[in-house]
């Protein structure tokens, strides 16, 4: 399992690189795209640190500028490609406690919180294409059997 893992944060990292990417073409002018692109960061990073017992190191709506997305893309997913590494397959089992936002407790598995992260960046970078279409952009193929296939 933390083989699969570690392979949805490459293609994590992939898709919304291949966002980013095409922004140094065509600048968005919408800025919801950087909002999301941002909120989906400051997500990982949050969870990331539940994952670790650590205090949140990030706001969830922190505003990045282009170059803070593409060094916080590529450090987030370092991070969380280390923490996957330094586990045991047990530890996936692992629960975390922790609160949320709103200063909740809640428990989860770490393999549950894993798909959590991997499944809401694929939420908002669908988000973030529609937007793009809408402003008529080149939109990049982000599906992971391409990916794969790539």
């Amino acid at each position: 399992m933390k083989t699969y893992f570690k392979q949805l944060f490459i293609y994590d990292k992939w898709a919304t690189q291949h966002i980013l990417d095409k922004f140094d073409k065509q600048f968005p002018q919408n800025p919801r795209i950087y909002e999301l692109l941002s909120h989906m960061l400051s997500a990982q990073r949050i969870w990331l640190d539940r994952c670790m017992d650590l205090p949140q190191s990030v706001e969830i709506f922190k505003e990045r500028f282009p170059e803070e997305l593409k060094n916080d893309l590529e450090n987030y997913h370092l991070e969380w490609t280390e923490f996957i590494d330094q586990l045991q397959d047990d530890d996936l089992d692992t629960v975390v406690k922790y609160k949320n936002l709103k200063g909740q407790n809640y428990e989860d598995k770490l393999s549950d919180i894993i798909t959590q992260v991997i499944n809401h960046g694929t939420h908002h970078r669908g988000a973030i294409l529609v937007l793009m279409k809408e402003e008529g952009l080149m939109l990049p193929t982000l599906d992971y059997i391409y990916f794969i296939r790539s």
